[in-house]
C-alpha cells in the first residue's frame, strides 16, 4: 500500500467516527429539546388510558441524561362521567430511566407530589362503563407503578349522593393530610399508605398506615381499605362545654363505604365544663363508617367512667348543608356508681350520695355551637336501691323522718338513713325536668315533680310525703294527743298520713317545706353545704 493510502485510512476511520458522533450528538441534541413535549403526551395518554377519563397537564420539563428528571405543573385527572376533578397536583418532579421507558410495566422511583387534591364521587353517582375488553387490556399493558411516592398537603374530598327533590343537598366532606407516604402505586393495586395529619376537630395528631385499593373506578365506594391509626392530644375543648385530652388506637378495614372500626380511648381527664369535676374515661368501641358521607353507626360501646360500665349504641349523622352532625345514643348501666355519675354534675372531692344505680336513656345532640349540657336531649330513668348520703345532717334528718312516719318517734334505735330513689327525667337546656321523683326510707315516700337546674344547681320540687303512722304517731305526748283529731283529714289512699311537700334551693343550701292547714314549715338544710364545695 502506497505512502499515500496509509495517510487516507489513518484520517479516515477518525474522521467517520467524529462524523457518527456528531450525528449522534445532533440527534440527542433534537430529541432533548423535543422531550418535554414527548414526556407529556406520554404522561397524558398513559394516565388517560388507566383511569380512563380525560387528563390536562400543564408545563412539563425533562432534565438529565441518562437518568431523566421530570418536573410538572397543574396535573388534572377527571373521572368519565363527572365533571369533577378526580385528581388534581399542583406540582409534581419524579425520577426515571432511559429504559424505563421501554419497560412493562412502566416502573417510576422517588415520586414528590405537592398539594395534591382526590375528589372521591358518591358510591351510587356512578359514571356511564366504557371499559371493553380491548380497554382492559391496554390498561393492563401501560400500567405504570410508582415504586414510592411522597405527597406534601393531600386533601381527600369526598362527594355526596345527590339530593333528592325537595331535600337539601350535603356538603362534602374532606380531611387534610400534611405528609402521606405511597408504596408501590398503581391504579390495578393495592398500595402502603402512612399518613399523618392534624385532626380539624377535635384538634390532635393522627398516625394511620395500612393498604388502599386497589381503586374501583366504576364504584369508589367499593374500594377496599384496611389498616391502623393512633390519634393522640385531641383537645376536646373544642366542643363547646366539655374538656379533657383524649387519645385513641385501633384498626379498620372493609371498603372506604362501609369501614368496621374496632379501636378504644382514653380521656383521663374528662369532664363537663364549670360543672363537675375532671375524671377518667375509657371506651372500647366497634363502629360502621362510611367514608363517603362521614355517617357512623356505633355498635355496642363499652364506656368505663371512673369504675362505672355504660353500655352504648347509636349513630353519628352528618347533616346537610355542612351544618354539623346529629348523634343519637341508647344506652344503658346496669350496675353503676352513682357517685361516679355524679361527679359529673357535681364539683367536689367527697360525693354527696353513694349507692348502685340502674340506668337507661336516650342521648340526642343536635349540631349546635352551645355548649353541652344547653344543647344535648336527654330522656331516661335510673332506680338507686341503696342510697346513702354522706352528709352527717341529712342521715340524721333522714333517720328521724324514718323514725316518726313508723310511729317510733322516741325511739332512738329506729329508722334507717338508707333511701331508694327513682325517677323519669327529661333533659333539656341544661335543665333537668322529672315527671316523676320518688324518694323513700323505711316508713316513709315521698313522691315529687319539679326541675333541676345543671349549671347553676337550682331546685323546685313539689308533691307528697306518704307516711305509714297516723300524723298523731309521728310525735309524741301533748301534741300526739292534740293532733289525733286530725288525723283523719290527712288518711289518705291507704297511707297513715298524706302530707304536701316542697323542696327548694340549691344543691348546696336545701329548704325542706311541710304544708300542714296550708301553713308551711320549713327546715333548711346548710350544714350540708361541705358536701357540695
Amino acid at each position: 500500500m502506497s505512502q499515500t493510502g496509509r495517510c487516507l485510512r489513518i484520517w479516515f476511520l477518525p474522521a467517520v467516527s467524529l462524523a457518527v458522533i456528531l450525528f449522534a450528538g445532533g440527534i440527542l441534541f433534537w430529541r432533548a429539546r423535543h422531550m418535554d413535549n414527548f414526556a407529556r403526551l406520554w404522561m397524558i395518554r398513559s394516565l388517560s388510558q388507566q383511569f380512563e377519563g380525560h387528563v390536562e397537564l400543564g408545563a412539563v420539563r425533562v432534565t438529565g441524561f441518562p437518568q431523566l428528571g421530570v418536573s410538572g405543573e397543574d396535573l388534572a385527572i377527571h373521572f368519565d362521567g363527572h365533571r369533577n376533578v378526580l385528581i388534581h397536583v399542583d406540582r409534581f418532579t419524579f425520577r426515571l430511566g432511559m429504559l424505563a421507558i421501554l419497560r412493562f410495566p412502566r416502573h417510576i422511583s422517588a415520586v414528590r407530589i405537592e398539594n395534591m387534591t382526590i375528589t372521591i364521587p358518591a358510591s351510587k353517582d356512578q359514571r356511564n362503563p366504557k371499559i371493553s375488553g380491548a380497554g382492559k387490556a391496554n390498561k393492563r399493558i401501560l400500567s405504570v407503578v410508582l415504586d414510592e411516592v411522597t405527597c406534601k398537603d393531600t386533601t381527600i374530598i369526598t362527594l355526596p349522593r345527590q339530593a333528592q327533590p325537595g331535600e337539601p343537598q350535603k356538603a362534602p366532606l374532606e380531611w387534610t393530610i400534611h405528609d402521606l407516604h405511597l408504596a408501590a402505586a398503581s391504579v390495578g393495586q393495592p398500595l402502603h399508605f402512612h399518613g399523618t395529619l392534624t385532626n380539624a376537630k377535635p384538634k390532635g395528631e393522627i398516625d394511620t398506615s395500612g393498604d388502599f385499593g386497589p381503586w374501583d373506578l366504576d364504584n369508589p365506594g367499593a374500594t377496599p381499605v384496611s389498616g391502623a391509626y393512633k390519634f393522640t392530644d385531641a383537645d376536646l375543648g373544642s366542643f363547646p362545654g366539655i374538656r379533657g385530652i383524649l387519645s385513641s388506637t385501633g384498626k379498620f378495614s372493609g371498603e372506604l363505604a362501609e369501614l368496621q372500626v374496632d379501636g378504644e380511648t382514653d380521656t383521663p381527664d374528662f369532664s363537663l365544663d364549670k360543672v363537675g369535676k375532671p375524671v377518667p374515661l375509657h371506651t372500647n368501641f366497634r363502629a360502621t363508617v362510611d367514608g363517603t358521607n362521614g355517617n357512623t353507626l356505633l355498635h355496642p360501646v363499652h364506656a368505663t367512667l371512673v369504675r362505672s360500665l355504660i353500655i352504648a349504641e347509636g349513630s353519628v349523622t352528618k347533616e346537610p348543608e355542612n351544618r354539623g352532625h346529629t348523634i343519637v345514643v341508647n344506652f344503658g348501666a346496669p350496675n353503676a356508681r352513682i357517685q361516679d355519675l355524679l361527679s359529673l354534675a357535681v364539683n367536689s372531692d367527697k360525693p354527696f350520695l353513694t349507692g348502685t344505680v340502674k340506668i337507661k336513656g336516650k342521648l340526642v345532640v343536635p349540631p349546635s355551637h352551645l355548649k353541652a349540657l344547653e344543647s344535648l336531649i336527654l330522656d331516661g330513668e335510673f332506680g338507686l336501691a341503696d342510697a346513702r348520703w354522706s352528709s352527717q345532717e341529712v342521715r340524721e334528718e333522714l333517720q328521724a323522718l324514718s323514725r316518726r312516719a313508723e310511729g317510733k318517734p322516741a325511739d332512738e334505735e329506729a329508722g334507717s338513713a338508707v333511701s331508694d330513689l327513682r325517677g323519669n327525667f327529661h333533659v333539656e337546656k341544661g335543665m333537668v325536668k322529672f315527671s316523676s321523683l320518688t324518694f323513700s326510707v323505711p316508713g316513709a315516700a315521698i313522691d315529687l315533680t319539679g326541675t333541676y337546674q345543671l349549671a347553676c344547681g337550682a331546685l323546685h320540687f313539689n308533691g307528697h310525703l306518704r307516711l305509714q303512722a297516723k300524723l298523731s304517731q309521728t310525735v309524741s305526748g301533748a301534741k300526739s294527743f292534740f293532733l289525733k283529731a286530725v288525723d283523719p283529714f290527712f288518711r289518705k289512699d291507704g297511707a297513715g298520713a298524706l302530707v304536701p311537700i316542697s323542696i327548694t334551693g340549691t344543691r348546696e343550701h336545701l329548704t325542706i317545706g311541710v304544708t300542714i292547714f296550708h301553713k308551711t314549715v320549713e327546715k333548711k338544710l346548710d350544714d350540708a353545704k361541705p358536701s357540695f364545695p
